[in-house]
């Protein structure tokens, strides 16, 4: 029928070729033909093919003939148009699933559990319970792994930004993930007897730390694989690589109202912005609210936090006694304001030197 109705030409075979796969793909999820889908099965198949290809090419090629299909079967415009609209209107057909710019916890760890690789599944468990960067896991050896009368630390010593680390790793709520590293690390580490040696070693040379890369092929590999089953999986597959475990895990300590401080600490960071970077689907002024609204310290007294020092300062505190900063009113959506308005003007100058020229310039300023 494809071939009837269409022109030939080059793409006929692409597009051929796409209409194939899309075949193949419905019937691995729902075990029938492309005639035979329900309404609903069309919209798992067209959130399946869209997490499949990113380039516009790709979309037109793979969704032009089963609009052509969707046709046939008798579905209006307005269905074709909501089940597989072309690229001009993906943004909105991705913003139709009230996507967070972050995958629930649930879902990768149900992804993570699924790994079938000993190394691999103990690593990501370890990344959901920290947060860390991959650089940070992949580089830690045996004797990072700390346990003492409190419980079970792991101490990163080489970090991106220099900042040492210790972080627990008995959290309420990990106690699964703990038992699949913990199994890793005692009973089946190939070089268990050995402090010096790297907690996950490459599998064909110990001498040698796992690769990133292999890490990512093999949680995307476990992604792809449970999509196929797992709707909430298939829905968030694009957002699923390693540096999403660290995005989850900020989510999650922000969620808790945890002291700013404290998940500065625990993810590594320097600055607060980084907390704000992390949590870009967390209104500013939720963040501030957070800082700003009061708790009460371990002595029971109401307490708030500076939002430029983070000290903890009385709850009627109306400057911060340690920085100086006015805390009645303070907006960070208006400092942040400020500071980028400040560098694009350094830009725009920077930018006009190098056009009339340093010397130019210089008149131009004595001269005023």
């Amino acid at each position: 029928m494809y071939t009837r109705t269409q022109a030939t030409g080059s793409t006929i075979y692409t597009r051929l070729t796409r209409l194939r796969t899309a075949c193949r793909v419905a019937r691995e999820l729902f075990g029938k033909p492309l005639s035979k889908l329900t309404r609903d099965e069309w919209e798992e198949l067209s959130i399946h093919l869209y997490t499949m290809y990113r380039t516009r090419d790709a979309i037109v090629s793979a969704i032009h003939p089963l609009r052509l299909v969707l046709k046939q079967l008798g579905y209006d415009k307005e269905e074709i148009k909501e089940l597989f609209p072309y690229p001009s209107s993906v943004k909105a057909k991705s913003q139709h699933e009230d996507l967070p710019p972050y995958v629930p916890g649930e879902v990768l760890d149900r992804v993570v559990f699924s790994i079938y690789e000993d190394v691999y599944r103990a690593l990501f468990c370890l990344m959901r319970i920290t947060g860390a960067r991959i650089e940070e896991i992949t580089l830690l050896k045996r004797r990072n792994i700390i346990s003492d009368d409190d419980g079970i630390y792991v101490r990163f010593d080489v970090t991106k930004n220099g900042l040492r680390r210790e972080i627990p790793l008995n959290w309420p709520g990990f106690e699964r993930h703990l038992k699949v590293f913990l199994a890793w690390y005692y009973g089946q580490h190939q070089d268990r007897d050995n402090d010096d040696a790297w907690l996950f070693p490459r599998t064909t040379d110990l001498s040698k730390p796992v690769p990133r890369n292999f890490a990512y092929l093999a949680l995307k590999r476990a992604a792809r694989k449970m999509a196929k089953r797992d709707r909430e999986v298939r829905k968030y597959l694009s957002y699923i690589h390693p540096h999403q475990f660290r995005h989850t895990r900020a989510y999650e300590l922000v969620f808790a109202n945890w002291n700013v401080r404290w998940i500065m600490y625990y993810m590594g960071w320097k600055k607060i912005d980084m907390v704000l970077r992390y949590t870009r689907a967390f209104e500013l002024r939720q963040v501030y609210k957070m800082m700003i609204n009061g708790k009460q310290d371990n002595n029971g007294n109401n307490v708030k936090i500076c939002p430029r020092c983070h000290a903890l300062v009385p709850v009627n505190a109306m400057f911060c006694p340690y920085c100086g900063l006015r805390l009645v009113d303070y907006d960070i959506e208006e400092v942040i304001r400020k500071t980028k308005n400040k560098e694009k003007l350094l830009r725009l100058a920077m930018l006009l030197v190098e056009k009339a020229g340093a010397e130019s310039f210089k008149e131009l300023l004595v001269s005023r």
